[in-house]
């Protein structure tokens, strides 16, 4: 599967877990000039910024392990936008990551939901 449209087709999936467990969607795909962000959510009374890293074999490695120090700060620049374009500023937030695991056929083998993976201590990321 393109790599374009496997990671489209991760988002959906992931939604569909996320609702499942009570994260109310805000936005798919949000664009900055510093990035994207796969989903914006609420769970609770808290703002979450989700990544979605999907895979059908390890050639490239884990999701998770495509979450570098560089991609933090994209995804922390890019919620930081968010924040002052929705005046979101005074809600708690963290980011989540979810990493799907997909057979040939693109059916869901297995997940795993990070919640609050990282944070934005010490950092300067403008």
């Amino acid at each position: 599967m393109e790599r374009r449209r496997l990671g489209n087709y991760g988002e959906l999936i992931a939604r569909r877990i996320l609702e499942d467990r009570g994260y109310l969607i805000l936005h798919h795909k949000y664009y900055t000039r510093y990035g994207e962000l796969d989903l914006v959510a609420k769970e609770g009374n808290e703002l979450v910024f989700i990544e979605v890293k999907t895979r059908i074999d390890r050639s490239y490695g884990s999701g998770l392990e495509a979450i570098t120090k560089k991609k933090r700060a994209h995804l922390i620049r890019t919620a930081f936008c968010y924040l002052q374009q929705h005046h979101d500023q005074d809600l708690p937030c963290r980011f989540d990551i979810i990493a799907l695991k997909l057979d040939q056929r693109g059916q869901l083998l297995d997940y795993q939901l990070i919640k609050d993976a990282f944070g934005v201590e010490g950092g300067n990321y403008y």
